[in-house]
């Protein structure tokens, strides 16, 4: 049927398909009409769902090998619950907060990935079962990204606060916090603002 892989390989695929697949979100986040984009979520968060719970598996059998291919072997037998997650956490941020969904979905894509590459290659110190050189990946390759769009004090700040969120999500998936925390931080500027 499908096999389980568990290395760093798999996680270099992972993670490109998280570097390109979540910044889709910014479309309709940016460039839709708020109820529309509502919808467009919705739907996805179906299908997400349907995934998990194995909807149709034996017809959509390609569909299948992609979401195992990419799959840890923690997660083999609930699979797609991680993109589960980070759909929730998209939503929720910009049900709640609009448009500063922006930096938590571009933290998310950017900061998780390389935090996570770094970490499983060069981390050595242990900073709450993480390492310091994967949290020090994801703060700074998420401020390179954001300085072009946001203020260096709040590029900074969004930066920390989702290095923050994924250092302290032991028992919630980091897909959910980190994009929530960040457009709690985006929000928090707007009102100074």
């Amino acid at each position: 049927m499908y096999t389980m892989v568990n290395n760093y390989t798999l996680e270099v695929k992972r993670k490109l398909f998280h570097l390109i697949s979540v910044p889709l979100w910014l479309i309709p986040v940016l460039f839709l009409p708020k109820e529309l984009a509502i919808i467009l979520m919705l739907l996805v968060l179906l299908i997400n769902l349907a995934i998990l719970l194995k909807v149709g598996e034996a017809r959509l059998r390609w569909l299948y090998s992609l979401v195992y291919s990419l799959e840890r072997d923690k997660n083999f037998n609930k699979p797609a619950v991680q993109a589960l997650w980070l759909n929730v956490g998209v939503l929720l941020s910009f049900l709640l907060f609009g448009k500063c969904a922006v930096p938590g979905i571009i933290v998310l894509a950017v900061g998780d990935t390389f935090s996570t590459l770094v970490g499983m290659k060069y981390g050595k110190r242990k900073i709450l079962g993480r390492s310091l050189e994967g949290s020090s990946a994801f703060i700074l390759s998420s401020f390179l990204v954001l300085i072009p769009f946001y203020e260096y004090t709040h590029a900074l700040v969004f930066s920390l606060v989702g290095s923050l969120a994924e250092l302290l999500s032991k028992k919630v998936d980091d897909n959910l916090s980190i994009p929530l925390f960040v457009a709690i931080a985006c929000q928090f500027f707007s009102a100074l603002d």
